[in-house]
């Protein structure tokens, strides 16, 4: 299964784009990623039943996907060990960002972005490559 970055629609109305999946060339299968699955679920839930014609960027809502997004558009041919490689990177790099927010923050007194940034900081935070990717590539 390779990592793939696709769209996801909803109620034939909704494009979510770049949902980081797993995907299957030979059965034609997609799986979503694990840990962005609960972010993706509740974006889904947020949207209702009867939601209305949109386009949703995923990457604005995890940052895991956005991470992912940055990576794949950049090195789009990377093996799987370079992109293990950039991406342990570009984790430890957006939490360093993250917690430079999270004092600003903080120091703010702004209690909407500290929880912002605390839910970003957590989608990155429990993110370990070889427990989703050992076995994927």
């Amino acid at each position: 299964m390779e990592l793939e970055l696709r769209t996801v629609v909803y109620a034939k109305k909704v494009e979510i784009r770049n949902v980081p999946v797993f995907a299957c060339t030979d059965c034609v299968s997609y799986e979503v990623l694990p840990p962005v699955k609960p972010d993706l679920t509740e974006c889904i839930n947020t949207l209702g039943e009867q939601p209305v014609k949109q386009d949703v960027s995923f990457g604005e809502r995890n940052e895991l996907a956005d991470l992912f997004h940055e990576l794949l558009l950049a090195w789009p041919d990377a093996t799987d060990r370079e992109m293990e490689y950039r991406m342990q990177q570009a984790v430890e790099e957006r939490i360093n960002l993250l917690l430079d927010i999270m004092g600003y923050a903080t120091k703010s007194g702004d209690a909407a972005w500290i929880e912002t940034t605390e839910r970003r900081l957590s989608q990155l935070s429990g993110f370990v490559w070889q427990e989703y990717f050992s076995n994927a590539v």
